[in-house]
C-alpha cells in the first residue's frame, strides 16, 4: 500500500509538472501575453533571434519579462515538449530575411512538435501582384507559399477571420492583464499605434494618412501616431501615459488579425474608433456603445473624430468606459490560457 500510495503521489506530481516550450524572440505584445497566461503551466525558453527588434536587449527593454521566461543560446534536442515559433505572410519573401530564423529553427528542431504562429493574413500585393492580377489571385500565392512553409507544423492564427482567409490554422485571441494599462483623464485628442510603415494595403495606412493631414489641415488638430509624431521612445510607461490620456483611438486597419494595441486602449478607457470590415468584430463589437465604427472614407473619420472631441465628448467617455469593461471580460489571461490549454491537450495531445 505504502509503494501505491508514493506512487500515485509521484504519478500526480509528473501530471503538475510545467510544460517546457522553446522558441525564439518575434513580436514582444503578443508573446508576452503567452507568458503571462501560460505562467502557472509553462517555462519558456528563447532562442537568441538576430532580427532586427527582436534582438535580446531589446525584446526585454520592450516589455518586462515574467519568471517564466529564460533565453538560451543555442536548441538542445530532449529538452523541450514543444517549440512556437513565428511567421506572417513576409515571411515567404526570401528578398527580406524576415522568415530566416524560422526556416533555420523548423530545419533544426525535429525531436518535438513544431507550432507556428502566424501573425499576419494573406494580404501581401506588395510581394507577388502583377499587372492585370487581382487581390483574390494574389491572395492565393501567398496562402500557397506560407502553407509550403508551414507543411505538417500545426498554425495558430491570431482571429477567427485569419483562420478563414488562410484556409487553415487554429484561433487564438490574444488576451492581457486588463489592471496594466491606464485610465487616465481623457484629453480631446487622437491617437494611434498602428504600425508606421510598409504593408499599406494590410494595414489600411493610406486611409491612416489621409485622416492625419485632413485633422491637421483641415481643422489644426495634431492626432499622435506612436513611433512617428509621439515620443513614445521604446518606453512602456511612457506608451501607456499617452494612450491613457487620449480621448480616441483611432484603428483603420481592416486586413489584420485582432490588433493588441487596440485592445490596449481599450483597457486604457479609450473610445475606440474603428473602420468597419476588421477581423472578428461581429464578436465583440457594438456600434456606439462599446466602439465607433465608421466607413472607409477619410472625410468621414475626421468628422467624427472631431465630433466626438467636441459635442460628443460625454459620450465618447461613456463608450470608452463600455469598451474597457467589454475587453477586461473578453481579452483577459484567464481566456487566453484557457484557448492554449486547450490546443496543446487537443492538438497536439500533452497532458496539461
Amino acid at each position: 500500500m505504502a509503494s501505491q500510495t508514493i506512487y500515485n503521489i509521484k504519478r500526480k506530481e509528473m501530471e503538475k509538472r510545467k510544460l517546457k516550450i522553446v522558441g525564439t524572440t518575434w513580436h514582444v505584445m503578443h508573446q508576452t501575453r503567452i507568458f503571462d497566461a501560460l505562467k502557472d503551466d509553462a517555462d519558456f525558453y528563447l532562442i537568441h533571434n538576430s532580427w532586427r527588434s527582436w534582438q535580446r536587449k531589446e525584446f526585454q527593454d520592450a516589455r518586462p519579462l515574467p519568471e517564466n521566461v529564460k533565453f538560451v543560446s543555442a536548441y538542445e534536442p530532449g529538452k523541450y515538449d514543444f517549440a512556437i515559433l513565428h511567421i506572417d505572410q513576409q515571411a515567404v519573401n526570401t528578398s527580406i530575411h524576415k522568415g530566416q530564423i524560422y526556416r533555420e529553427f523548423n530545419n533544426t528542431i525535429q525531436d518535438i512538435p513544431k507550432v507556428v504562429i502566424n501573425h499576419g493574413s494573406p494580404v501581401y500585393p506588395e510581394y507577388c501582384k502583377e499587372v492585370g492580377m487581382t487581390d483574390k489571385e494574389a491572395e492565393s500565392i501567398v496562402r500557397a507559399d506560407i502553407r509550403s512553409m508551414v507543411k505538417g507544423n500545426k498554425m495558430v492564427v491570431n482571429s477567427h477571420k485569419a483562420a478563414e482567409m488562410w484556409g487553415w490554422g487554429y484561433p487564438i485571441v490574444h488576451g492581457m492583464k486588463t489592471d496594466q494599462f491606464y485610465d487616465l483623464p481623457k484629453h480631446p485628442r487622437v491617437f494611434t499605434a498602428l504600425s508606421p510603415g510598409g504593408l499599406d494595403d494590410y494595414y489600411n495606412r493610406h486611409t491612416m494618412n489621409k485622416v492625419m493631414n485632413i485633422l491637421d489641415q483641415e481643422y489644426g488638430r495634431t492626432a499622435l501616431w506612436a513611433k512617428i509624431n509621439c515620443n513614445q521612445g521604446g518606453d512602456f510607461e511612457n506608451y501607456k501615459n499617452i494612450m491613457g490620456s487620449s480621448l480616441l483611438y483611432l484603428d483603420t486597419s481592416i486586413k489584420t488579425p485582432m490588433n493588441s494595441a487596440r485592445t490596449e486602449a481599450m483597457l486604457s478607457g479609450c473610445c475606440v474608433v474603428q473602420v468597419e470590415g476588421a477581423h472578428d468584430l461581429e464578436r465583440f463589437a457594438k456600434d456606439g456603445e462599446n466602439m465607433v465604427l465608421v466607413k472607409n472614407d477619410p472625410e468621414s473619420i475626421a468628422s467624427v473624430c472631431m465630433d466626438l472631441m467636441g459635442e460628443r465628448y460625454e459620450e465618447a467617455v461613456k463608450i470608452g468606459q463600455a469598451g474597457k469593461k467589454m475587453a477586461q471580460e473578453r481579452f483577459c489571461p484567464e481566456k487566453l490560457r484557457e484557448q492554449w490549454l486547450a490546443f496543446i491537450k487537443d492538438e497536439l495531445k500533452l497532458n496539461v
